[in-house]
């Protein structure tokens, strides 16, 4: 099965007025899939593009190829807003890097269940070790134990299309224990 072709797109504008746009567009094109690159906690390269986007003033949006020219002559041929757009970007692939420690059973097998079942298709699982340590001399209550009697402790990260990274990511940050980073973009070429 081939997968879909993402860009990413830089535009600059309002970005409130761009995201109307955009998800306007979206919706009369039937597209299901367009993310952002701010909603989905995607590190932007370059401490200027971060800080041009945390002034509102540009929008990194993450879409299908074939939606990237319909979209360009939309905003070419409105008069609603002034948008500017960077060349676009393939994007090869993209990477998301977590690492968990919890200390109840229950967590872990919930934690290890995300990590390690459902994977999308096309997602690998990289560098993943995960250390499960058994202390049964330590039962008891353990509000203000120095010593647990379970640790779940791993570290791993994810590599594959765009669309599963962003799947997997929004599954990790419903996780209590597990610290994830921004997906990273790798583009092609």
């Amino acid at each position: 099965m081939d997968r879909d072709v993402y860009v990413h797109l830089e535009l600059r504008g309002s970005s409130n007025e761009t995201n109307a746009f955009v998800e306007g567009f979206r919706i009369a094109s039937r597209v299901d899939r367009v993310f952002y690159a701010a909603r989905e906690n995607v590190h932007l390269d370059g401490f200027l593009d971060s800080l041009i986007s945390r002034a509102h003033r540009c929008t990194h949006v993450l879409l299908p190829a074939s939606m990237e020219k319909p979209l360009m002559e939309a905003f070419e041929v409105s008069q609603l807003i002034d948008v500017q757009a960077a060349p676009s970007r393939v994007i090869d692939h993209a990477e998301l890097t977590f690492e968990f420690r919890c200390f109840a059973r229950e967590d872990g097998v919930a934690i290890r269940a995300v990590v390690e079942t459902e994977i999308p298709e096309g997602v690998d699982l990289e560098s993943y070790t995960v250390k499960e340590t058994v202390n049964e001399d330590a039962k008891g209550p353990e509000m203000y134990s120095p010593v647990h009697e379970y640790i779940l402790n791993g570290e791993g990260r994810f590599v594959g299309p765009i669309v599963g990274i962003i799947e997997l990511g929004r599954r990790l940050d419903d996780q209590e224990f597990v610290h994830r980073e921004k997906i990273k973009l790798v583009h092609a070429g």
